[in-house]
C-alpha cells in the first residue's frame, strides 16, 4: 500500500514510470501472497502436466470389445482373431449370448459388441453375403467411434480377402484387381494423434482461463481492499492507465513463459513440429492474452466487484473450449452457439493454432485471426479502462466483494 507521500508524487510521474511502478506493485503482492503466486506458478504447471500425461499415448489402442459368435464356423473364428490382432482393438470377452454382452457394455467393460449370427459360415461358402451386426455405446462417442472405425476396417479387409479367395476357387482366370479403388489420404494429422489435436488446444484453453482469473483478481483486489484510491486517484489519466497496464503486463509475461513451455513440450520433447510459423503461433498466444486482458478490464469496469468479475470470468473463459469449433463443429450448431463462439477470443486463437501448427498455412492466412483478437483488446480497454480508473475517485464502490 503506497503512503501519502508516494500518492502525492504520483501526479507528476510520466507514464513509463507509472508502468514500472504498476509492475513492481503487482510483483510485490505476488511475493507476499502464497495462493495468488500459486495461481500463476505451480498450478498452471500441474494442469498442463495432467493433460500432457493423459494424452501422451497419442492414439487410442486396445479398446475393449466383445464378440458374440453364434455361428462358430471358420469364418467367425478367423474374424475374431483378426479383430483381436488389430492394434486399436482388444477382444475382452466372448459371451455366449447378447444378454451377457449387454451386461458387459453397461458395466463399462467394452465399447462395442460384434454379433456374428448363425449360418454366417454357410452363407459365405455359398457365395452369399454374411451379415454381421455391430452395437456400440454412443454414450462414449470418441472411443466407441474409434472402435467402430477399426471394426469396419477389419471386416472390410476380411470381406475383400474372402471375395478374392472364393473367386479364385470357382473361376481362377477371373481373379483381377477391382476396376475402381479409392485412396484416402489424411491431411495435417496423418497419425490420427489425439495428443497433437487435443493437447495443442487444451493447454492454451487452460492457460487463458487461469490468466483471466488472475488478471480479474489483480484488478478486483484493488477495489475490494479500497486500495485503488490511494494508488490511482491522484495520478493523471494517462499515468493511471499506464500503472494498470504495468500490473496486467506481469501476468502477460508469466503466461507467455508458460506458452513457450507448452509449445516446446509438444514441438521439441514430443516431436510435433510447428508446420507453419512459430513466430505467428507465439504472436497468437500474445494476442489471445491481450484479448482476455481487455475482457478482464471490461467485466471489472462494468461490475466494479471482484466476486462478480470472477464469476463472469469463469463462465466466459471456462466455456471457450466447448464453443471454439475445434472439436465440435459450429456449422450445424444453434444460432446462439454460433454467436457465443464468435464472442470468444479463444475461437480465433484455435483457428490460428490449427493453421500454424498442423496445417502449415502461410502467416498471412492467420493475420485476420490476430486482428480479431486485438479487436477484443481495443473494445474491452476502451470501455473498461475509463470506468475502472473513474472508480479510483468513487469511495462508495470500494470494499465490494
Amino acid at each position: 500500500m503506497p503512503g501519502a507521500e508516494e500518492t502525492a508524487e504520483a501526479a507528476g510521474k510520466p507514464a513509463a514510470t507509472s508502468f514500472a511502478e504498476g509492475w513492481r506493485r503487482e510483483v510485490r503482492f505476488l511475493r507476499s501472497s502464497f495462493w495468488d503466486l500459486s495461481l500463476v506458478s505451480w498450478i498452471p504447471l500441474l494442469l498442463m502436466a495432467v493433460v500432457a500425461v493423459q494424452f501422451s499415448s497419442g492414439v487410442m489402442r486396445k479398446l475393449p470389445i466383445v464378440v458374440v459368435d453364434e455361428d462358430g464356423g471358420a469364418v467367425a473364428r478367423d474374424l475374431t482373431r483378426r479383430l483381436d490382432a488389430a492394434p486399436g482393438l482388444r477382444v475382452a470377452a466372448r459371451p455366449a449370448d447378447m444378454r451377457e454382452a449387454e451386461r458387459l457394455v453397461r458395466a463399462g467393460d467394452a465399447y462395442a459388441v460384434v454379433l456374428i449370427p448363425r449360418e454366417t459360415d454357410r452363407a459365405v461358402l455359398r457365395g452369399e453375403t454374411g451379415s454381421l451386426t455391430v452395437f456400440y455405446n454412443a454414450s462414449y462417442s470418441t472411443p466407441s467411434g474409434a472402435a467402430l472405425r477399426e471394426i469396419g476396417n477389419v471386416v472390410q479387409a476380411q470381406a475383400a480377402r474372402l471375395a478374392v479367395d472364393q473367386t479364385a476357387a470357382l473361376a481362377p482366370g477371373k481373379v483381377r484387381a477391382p476396376p475402381v479403388a479409392a485412396q484416402t489420404t489424411i491431411l495435417f494429422n496423418p497419425q490420427g494423434s489425439y495428443e497433437l489435436q487435443l493437447v495443442a488446444l487444451i493447454h492454451p484453453a487452460l492457460l487463458h482461463l487461469v490468466f483471466m482469473v488472475a488478471v480479474v483478481s489483480a484488478l478486483g483486489r484493488e477495489l475490494r481492499d479500497g486500495a485503488i484510491g490511494p494508488w490511482l486517484s491522484a495520478a493523471p489519466r494517462s499515468a493511471a492507465a499506464a500503472a494498470v497496464t504495468g500490473k496486467i503486463t506481469v501476468y502477460l509475461a508469466v503466461f507467455m513463459g508458460w506458452s513457450l513451455l507448452a509449445t516446446g513440450y509438444l514441438a521439441g520433447l514430443r516431436g510435433w513440429p510447428v508446420l507453419g510459423s512459430p513466430l505467428m503461433l507465439l504472436a497468437g498466444y500474445a494476442a489471445m492474452y491481450l484479448a482476455y486482458a481487455g475482457v478482464s478490464l471490461l467485466v471489472t469496469g462494468l461490475t466494479l466487484s471482484m466476486c462478480r468479475s470472477l464469476s463472469a470470468a469463469g463462465l466466459y473463459a471456462g466455456a471457450s473450449f466447448a464453443f471454439a469449433g475445434a472439436i465440435f463443429p459450429m456449422e450445424s450448431a444453434s444460432a446462439f452457439a454460433r454467436i457465443w463462439s464468435a464472442l470468444l477470443p479463444y475461437t480465433a486463437f484455435a483457428k490460428l493454432a490449427a493453421e500454424q501448427w498442423m496445417m502449415g498455412a502461410p502467416a498471412a492466412v492467420s493475420m485476420p485471426q490476430l486482428l480479431v483478437l486485438l479487436a477484443f483488446l481495443a473494445v474491452g480497454a476502451a470501455v473498461g479502462m475509463p470506468r475502472y480508473l473513474a472508480a479510483a475517485r468513487r469511495p462508495e464502490v470500494w470494499g465490494r466483494r
